[in-house]
């Protein structure tokens, strides 16, 4: 089975993102990042999530896009769903402002968003999915950026 390269290649960058982002100068002892722990483990779980059900989804560059399992991208989906709600719970409770907790949420939505769209549609032209993925990846950076603002 040959592996598609541009969705492990996405899946890679967007598991490596938060490494790439973390300030330098910022202390370890932060005072508005006490429970950044719990926060970091629900979004690298998200993220996790979202490459993880991506491998069920073959798209041939300008070809076609196939379902490689469709029941385990199904469960994969509804899975990444369910856990993902109970760690936001989780992550909630560390999140002292009111409008970082609303932001978190937002994400938790944008990410549903992008977890639900990993399904191909039906007859969905390999461009037009392609360009779907970015545009939802790009909705949940956003929803992530507003977190970071709200959060500090």
């Amino acid at each position: 089975m040959p592996e598609n390269r541009r969705a492990v290649a996405v899946a890679l960058a967007t598991a490596l993102l938060p490494l790439a982002t973390r300030s330098q100068g910022e202390p370890d002892d932060h005072p508005a990042r006490c429970c950044a722990g719990q926060v970091d483990t629900y979004r690298n779980y998200t993220l996790q999530a979202l490459a993880g059900c991506s491998r069920w989804v073959e798209v041939r560059y300008r070809e076609s896009i196939s379902i490689v399992d469709g029941q385990k991208l199904r469960g994969c989906i509804d899975n990444g769903t369910v856990q993902s709600r109970k760690l936001l719970q989780t992550a909630l409770r560390g999140v002292r402002r009111k409008g970082a907790r609303e932001a978190l949420r937002s994400y938790q939505s944008a990410f549903e968003g992008a977890l639900a769209g990993v399904e191909p549609t039906v007859d969905e032209a390999a461009a037009a999915y392609d360009q779907r993925q970015i545009s939802l990846r790009h909705l949940l950076a956003h929803a992530w950026t507003r977190y970071e603002l709200e959060e500090v």
